[in-house]
């Protein structure tokens, strides 16, 4: 009676207790211990990416110091040596030694010059074909023979600047007051209107009297572009003036102090020229060309019987002036410039 009996159930069987090994417990923590070693990976890449972007920058420093050390340092010219005393004294073009980048990167020395302002002339055409007009502050010839208009070339180039609200000076060497005056109002320029507002000064002035200009540094023509200011001036013709010497030398000497006594006055100035350009250089020319910084041609020739006028800009220092020959005419209101031709075919 006291024994208990256990009845087993039919159909369910008990599984058996596994024992697990101490070698796969400790496998199982080694796993475990293996997951922070993959953060130390990722720390390695990320400084092996680092290392690789460093690269290149290591590589221009080296580039850069090797190109410095071949380079000179950059330098400003004030006086270019090529050219004389005379031109480096008048502050007409500032070169500047600058280090510029070509497209390879490649780093190389360029001049790079600082042109001064453009003043334009009123003449319609001959601004679009000069990038402007004359370069302020500058000295420029008007070349032609008799009937090609260099007056009138020149006196539209002042009043284009009585237009502006400049102080202008005509200078006459040949042309009485009233035989210009009567002969401009044809065209439509009352000159005397324009002198009574103060704007337009008109100068009966002998050669003689510029000679003794050049012994007195100045003289009456130095005090009225003081006293009034004066931005534009046009000196008609500068071959009466040449006439009073003689030899070569002393033609050029003459010349020569009258340029230096202009770049003083800081005028933008027309001088005008008595000779037929068809017929070659003159004495008088080739002693005052280079000084000058423009040089503009005027033609009156023959063509099929009729006499047409032609104008061509042979110089012009700083600038991309056009290299072509055009024709133009005068009329009412001054010069109107046409169509460009070719010279050679005419003549």
């Amino acid at each position: 009676m006291g024994k208990k009996t256990t009845k087993k159930k039919k159909g369910v069987k008990k599984k058996p207790l596994k024992r697990i090994s101490r070698k796969k417990t400790l496998k199982k923590k080694s796993k475990i211990k293996e997951k922070p070693k993959k953060k130390t990976n990722k720390k390695k890449s990320s400084q092996v990416t680092k290392k690789k972007q460093t690269r290149p920058s290591r590589i221009q420093s080296i580039l850069s110091k090797h190109i410095q050390s071949k380079e000179k340092p950059i330098q400003t010219i004030e006086k270019p040596t090529l050219l004389p005393e005379r031109i480096l004294q008048r502050p007409k073009t500032r070169f500047i030694r600058n280090i510029v980048k070509n497209s390879k990167g490649v780093l190389r020395r360029t001049n790079i010059i600082s042109k001064l302002p453009k003043i334009g002339t009123g003449i319609s055409g001959f601004d679009q074909i000069s990038e402007g007009g004359f370069e302020k502050e500058s000295i420029n010839l008007v070349i032609g023979g008799s009937g090609s208009g260099k007056t009138i070339f020149a006196l539209r180039f002042l009043l284009e600047g009585v237009k502006r609200g400049e102080t202008v000076l005509y200078v006459s060497f040949e042309e009485k007051k009233k035989e210009f005056y009567n002969n401009m109002g044809k065209l439509g320029w009352d000159l005397q209107r324009l002198e009574n507002s103060g704007k337009f000064i008109f100068l009966e002035y002998s050669p003689e009297k510029v000679k003794m200009t050049l012994d007195e540094g100045g003289g009456t023509i130095e005090t009225l572009i003081l006293r009034h200011k004066i931005t534009r001036m046009v000196m008609d013709s500068i071959t009466s003036f040449s006439l009073l010497f003689e030899d070569a030398l002393s033609k050029k000497q003459a010349n020569l102090g009258l340029f230096d006594i202009i770049n003083k006055w800081n005028t933008t100035t027309l001088l005008t020229v008595q000779h037929d350009p068809l017929k070659g250089k003159s004495e008088d020319v080739s002693t005052i060309e280079f000084e000058a910084d423009s040089i503009t041609l005027l033609y009156f020739t023959k063509v099929r019987g009729e006499r047409k006028r032609f104008i061509e800009i042979l110089k012009m220092r700083g600038t991309n002036h056009s290299k072509d020959t055009y024709m133009f005419e005068i009329g009412r209101g001054g010069i109107v410039i046409g169509r460009q031709i070719n010279l050679k075919k005419f003549i």
